[in-house]
């Protein structure tokens, strides 16, 4: 019985952070609603788009990112079992479909660059490589 009962237990947690593949229209809609200013939207969802194909368990092993954003293990997160980086997070805390720590962290970030270049987007690189530009069409059906 109480093998069962943990087992229960365990797939009731696991459902509860699991990975999450948005449309492109739920995601614009998602951060919306974190409060993401209007402009910035279609932007998002271009980087998004490239940097994880709207996945939240995107990893890209060679350089170290996460996420749907795919933030830096180097600067904004600890890939260890205690938050850490910028943004005092577990680098594992970016791969559920709970994305509300991710668009925090991104406003760090964002942020961050805005001081050091005066454009939040530079942080990622699919920016200057797709997305530098208008990216209104992202919106399309939205």
């Amino acid at each position: 019985m109480k093998l069962l009962l943990a087992s229960v237990l365990l797939v009731a947690f696991l459902s509860l952070s699991e990975a999450k593949i948005f449309g492109k229209c739920e995601f614009a809609n998602t951060i919306r609603g974190f409060g993401f200013p209007e402009g910035e939207i279609s932007t998002w969802v271009c980087i998004a788009n490239y940097e994880s194909a709207f996945n939240t368990d995107a990893t890209n092993t060679v350089t170290g990112d996460h996420g749907i954003f795919q933030i830096s293990q180097i600067y904004w997160c600890s890939t260890g079992d205690s938050p850490g980086g910028g943004c005092n997070k577990r680098c594992a805390d970016f791969h559920d479909d709970d994305i509300s720590d991710d668009a925090v962290c991104v406003r760090v970030i964002f942020n961050e660059f805005v001081g050091m270049t005066g454009n939040g987007f530079d942080a990622w690189t699919t920016y200057a490589a797709y997305c530098n530009g208008d990216n209104s069409g992202w919106l399309d059906g939205c």
